[in-house]
């Protein structure tokens, strides 16, 4: 079959064209560092709303969900996003 972006013939069982991806190569390293990256920015993003909740409504009882739930939602959305940009080259 041919590739639709640059027309040159892709193997059949390939699931991105070799020729428009390249032949870079992810390691298993660069896949687990890129979601720990991910994860980390998603963590640091996740505690500025939740200190921000605290100084404006303090400990009540409801809010302590919220505030904790955010900075677990936002580490685990960086989380898979740092992985799937770091296995954006992965063969």
């Amino acid at each position: 079959m041919k590739c639709s972006k640059c027309q040159q013939e892709v193997p059949a069982d390939a699931i991105y064209c070799p020729h428009c991806t390249g032949d870079g190569k992810t390691t298993d390293q660069e896949l687990i560092r890129g979601g720990i990256r991910g994860g980390l920015i998603g963590l640091f993003l996740g505690l500025l709303p939740m200190l921000w909740l605290l100084y404006h409504f303090g400990a009540e009882r409801g809010i302590k969900a919220i505030v904790f739930a955010v900075p677990i939602a936002t580490f685990t959305t960086g989380l898979i996003i740092g992985l799937v940009k770091a296995k954006r080259n992965w063969k």
